[in-house]
């Protein structure tokens, strides 16, 4: 419960809300069981936690320091999963991917300005945070490089977050059978244990 948050009884979903939640749960299991450089899934559950209408749990089997670059983008291509659901089923998009793109985009941007991931610009640090920050200074953080280094870095974030989504969508569609079992599955008992239980 500490890891996930408290349950939210109160919550009551529609019957549609609760296909939604299902489907964009489903979809972010799915992609991380698919992806070869993902983490295993723990559990995934609709039951409201938090601020979350759903969660789709992975833990690694090893600690691990250093991550490659293959690791990040097939998560990026989990949080897009969900959203990927939405698309595919329902022909709609709902505000209950907010935080996977929030997560999503700050590691395409960690990817593209501090480790040097970007294949467009290269083995270059961008991120510029090499002095002491004074009391504001974090709240318009100064870049270091020019309006079209700029304009590069935001075509390569954009890149990035868009095949992530194509790969997750092409994996959706092409195991569309799964995705709806694993949802009726969720529909039905709320949790289900995942790969690593």
């Amino acid at each position: 419960k500490i890891i996930l948050g408290l349950e939210r009884e109160s919550l009551a979903l529609s019957d549609e809300e609760l296909r939604l939640v299902a489907y964009h749960a489903a979809g972010h299991a799915l992609v991380a069981a698919m992806m070869p450089h993902a983490d295993p899934i723990h559990k995934v559950t609709i039951v409201p936690r938090g601020r979350a209408m759903g969660v789709t749990q992975q833990v690694p089997t090893e600690e691990k320091y250093l991550y490659r670059r293959e690791y990040m983008l097939d998560r990026m291509a989990v949080m897009m999963g969900g959203r990927a659901a939405e698309s595919l089923v329902f022909e709609t998009a709902t505000s209950g991917a907010e935080n996977d793109f929030k997560q999503a985009t700050r590691l395409a941007r960690k990817m593209v300005l501090d480790w040097g991931m970007s294949e467009r610009l290269g083995p270059m640090a961008l991120g510029g945070q090499d002095q002491e920050v004074f009391l504001g200074e974090e709240l318009a953080t100064r870049r270091q490089y020019s309006e079209q280094t700029a304009r590069e870095v935001d075509k390569e974030v954009r890149a990035i977050l868009e095949e992530a989504y194509n790969r997750a969508m092409d994996t959706l569609r092409t195991y569309r059978d799964r995705l709806d079992a694993i949802a009726d599955a969720l529909i039905e008992h709320e949790e289900l244990p995942g790969n690593t239980s």
